[in-house]
């Protein structure tokens, strides 16, 4: 008979490495951003994970890789059970095995979230191999690959075409062996969301392990605390935003009022930015041309012109009407593309 051992999951273990931003303190981890969960270095044919969503709306999904090459993708059920991760490998191979959210962080409904609570296996974690760099993404829908998933032009905002793989933030730290942190939300912008809601915005919260999470539940799993920018210092920065500014001047009509609000609030960020990640290069990823990117580049200017070291700004080319999935944003083949492009100017650096 196989014996099976349980691993509880700690965030001080040198044999698991938890991905993405979260109270490691608390037990059992909540996994609320986009791309976050754990990573083992698995000798063994079978590991399980223990998993739990709180909510049964919106569905949490996960997907499984193994060795990078993706072997399962599955929703996380209402209640505590062990879902399984690979089953019938040669026991005597190690591989790395990876476990991460799909699905981004739901301000609308805290609750929401994914626990990981304990591995089980019957075999043995082994020493995991290091990562070159580290990069953490700051962005909305594009960076939470909104949309990635779903047919050509599908009008549906569901979980289900989320995707925290086939984005272009995991190909280009795929292309670097970089550890990624994202830190993303659909809608949101610098200085408000697309509807030109104030409320909805990246900076604010930037220091927050995951500010944009409010609410008793949210509390309670640590979302509100300091982020301890001491534990993991990435060597890259990437901020995508200002796409949703652009949007909520459109909603209001007011994008010569708002002009210079954008502009200062971009600069605002990128101190803050630069305040908590005093040695890492920031690269500004432009919007698209039809949603003015001259407003975030004339902040990096100004942030040159004030002395910043190491800020700069990265363009990437619009996508077109081949390159849509779902509620007009781009699809895997896109962020494939738009990956490897922003890993070669990152390779530059």
């Amino acid at each position: 008979m196989t014996r099976y051992t349980s691993v509880p999951i700690a965030g001080n273990s040198h044999v698991l490495r938890l991905l993405g931003r979260m109270d490691r303190d608390r037990h059992p981890v909540a996994l609320d951003w986009t791309g976050s969960g754990i990573e083992v270095n698995f000798r063994g044919s079978a590991l399980w994970a223990e998993l739990e969503a709180p909510a049964a709306s919106p569905i949490m999904w996960m997907i499984v890789l193994t060795d990078g090459c993706p072997v399962a993708r599955f929703p996380v059920e209402p209640g505590v059970r062990f879902y399984p991760l690979v089953i019938g490998m040669e026991s005597e191979q190690c591989r790395v095995v990876t476990l991460m959210k799909e699905t981004q962080c739901m301000p609308d409904n805290p609750e929401a979230t994914v626990y990981l609570s304990s591995l089980r296996m019957d075999g043995t974690l082994e020493e995991l191999p290091a990562y070159d760099r580290k990069i953490e993404f700051i962005g909305d829908s594009l960076t939470s690959g909104e949309g990635v998933l779903a047919p050509k032009d599908n009008p549906e905002w569901i979980t289900q075409w989320f995707s925290a793989r086939a984005n272009y933030s995991y190909v280009a730290c795929r292309e670097l062996n970089a550890e990624r942190r994202v830190l993303s939300q659909s809608g949101w912008g610098v200085c408000w969301s697309w509807e030109h809601n104030p409320a909805c915005n990246m900076a604010d919260s930037y220091e927050l392990i995951a500010g944009v999470l409010k609410g008793p539940a949210a509390e309670a799993r640590g979302c509100r605390k300091m982020n301890d920018f001491n534990a993991w210092r990435p060597d890259i920065v990437c901020i995508r935003l200002s796409t949703n500014d652009n949007g909520g001047m459109n909603q209001a009509q007011s994008f010569e009022k708002d002009r210079g609000t954008v502009v200062s609030g971009c600069l605002g960020f990128l101190r803050k930015v630069r305040k908590y990640n005093p040695d890492a290069k920031i690269v500004w990823i432009l919007p698209a041309t039809d949603c003015h990117p001259e407003l975030a580049a004339e902040a990096v200017e100004q942030a040159v012109r004030e002395g910043m070291k190491d800020v700069c700004t990265f363009v990437l080319p619009d996508y077109g009407p081949e390159e849509v999935g779902a509620r007009f944003h781009p699809n895997a083949e896109y962020n494939q593309k738009a990956g490897l492009l922003l890993a070669g100017f990152l390779k530059t650096l």
